[in-house]
């Protein structure tokens, strides 16, 4: 692989109106609003798709330069990718494959953001790390904080589920639940920029493209991973602020230049039916994402009533579309896949199998056709169990019991 320092990166550059800048910049552009996306010279860029990585940083190449002691891994990356084809079958659809990023290390496809994040703190030299999140970005940013030995101090929303709190809680970061803290775009906003004023050589790791353009990068990593194996007809993931929508669109834009892949899937992005601010827009054919006023899923991940441009750019130029489905849809389709298949599945990674049997039984995916699941966190995140206390398990009073009774049972 050439290139190992990182010296075909470029900076960032500005996704609508193509203004350059410098790559520690956290915000959008100064001049249009924006999104920005790191910049690579292609020109004598090798990717190994053919022998496996031990981690993201096997791309190192196509990501910003980061010193060899300042990277900061956990062997996050190079997920299980799967063939569902008992659960495929069910749906009619015969060439189901699933990406299961919650076998990353703290359980999400966040982890390769936090490694990327982390390591730039301390190619940065700041002094720590703070972010806002529902559960996953928490997670992964203060795993990756305790795997390099920085402070983190983490915003979360008042309804994070207690499974989510308890993980999170185990690395030992400084933990504040905020009231309102997703309801608006501003109050997002607004916090962030309070504990930036209030820690001002302090890392703002918020895992969105408009806060830090490069998580773009760590995510693509997904695009390389699944080329190894093939391209898919199409991409289904669920989706909030679109980062890993797009970036697996701009990953497999990366391979088509340097002629790895010869097409480039459609993007599928997908949403709660009372979240669904991109997809309301994929289906109005509008320029940008409008607000909505509620966020309302049990797809606690995706529960977001605002959005960014830059997924809706994957969409058009993928000639892809969006899914929205239902709680009801969700649920159904987390217990499917772990009794057909036996992957456990966040609520809010089930979207993506939920949108592809809806997305078939409307024919706007043909049965033959190769569609890609993006599994985006474990299930331990969030489920509903089928029982809420042992004693609704059978019981049997001693061994001697099971020889006339387990026949009854299965």
């Amino acid at each position: 692989m050439q290139g190992m320092s990182g010296n075909s990166y470029e900076g960032l550059v500005c996704l609508e109106c193509g203004k350059a800048y410098d790559s520690t910049t956290l915000s959008v552009c100064e001049s249009c609003g924006g999104i920005l996306t790191g910049r690579y010279n292609l020109d004598d860029v090798e990717i190994d798709l053919k022998n496996r990585g031990r981690s993201i940083w096997h791309f190192k190449d196509l990501f910003p330069p980061v010193s060899p002691e300042n990277i900061t891994s956990l062997n996050e990356g190079w997920t299980p990718y799967v063939e569902a084809k008992s659960y495929g079958k069910e749906i009619g659809a015969s060439n189901l494959w699933c990406k299961l990023e919650g076998q990353n290390p703290s359980g999400s496809f966040k982890d390769r953001v936090g490694s990327m994040e982390v390591s730039l703190v301390k190619e940065w030299h700041k002094e720590g790390i703070f972010t806002a999140s529902s559960g996953n970005a928490a997670a992964a940013i203060s795993t990756y904080a305790a795997r390099g030995g920085i402070k983190s101090l983490l915003l979360v929303r008042e309804d994070s589920t207690i499974s989510k709190l308890g993980q999170i809680s185990m690395y030992d970061p400084t933990i504040i639940r905020v009231r309102n803290l997703f309801s608006t775009k501003d109050s997002l906003f607004k916090a962030l920029q309070k504990v930036q004023e209030a820690l001002p050589t302090w890392h703002n790791g918020f895992v969105w493209a408009p806060f830090n353009p490069l998580a773009l990068d760590a995510l693509k990593t997904v695009a390389y991973e699944i080329a190894a194996t093939h391209t898919p007809d199409y991409i289904i993931v669920p989706t909030a602020g679109g980062d890993l929508l797009y970036a697996i669109f701009k990953g497999f834009s990366e391979l088509k230049e340097l002629g790895l892949v010869d097409s480039i899937p459609k993007m599928v992005p997908v949403q709660g039916a009372g979240a669904n601010p991109l997809v309301q827009a994929i289906d109005r054919k509008l320029d940008s994402v409008e607000d909505t006023e509620t966020a309302d899923t049990i797809a606690g991940a995706l529960r977001v009533n605002f959005g960014a441009n830059h997924p809706l750019m994957a969409v058009k130029g993928s000639g892809g579309f969006g899914i929205t489905v239902t709680d009801a849809e969700i649920m159904d389709a987390q217990k499917e896949i772990a009794k057909r298949e036996g992957i456990f599945s966040e609520m809010s990674s089930a979207t993506a199998l939920a949108a592809v049997k809806r997305a078939i039984s409307d024919g706007r995916i043909r049965g033959d056709e190769t569609v890609s699941a993006m599994i985006t966190g474990n299930g331990f995140k969030d489920y509903v169990p089928r029982f809420t206390s042992a004693e609704q398990v059978t019981l049997m009073n001693s061994v001697d019991e099971l020889s006339e009774k387990i026949k009854g049972l299965v």
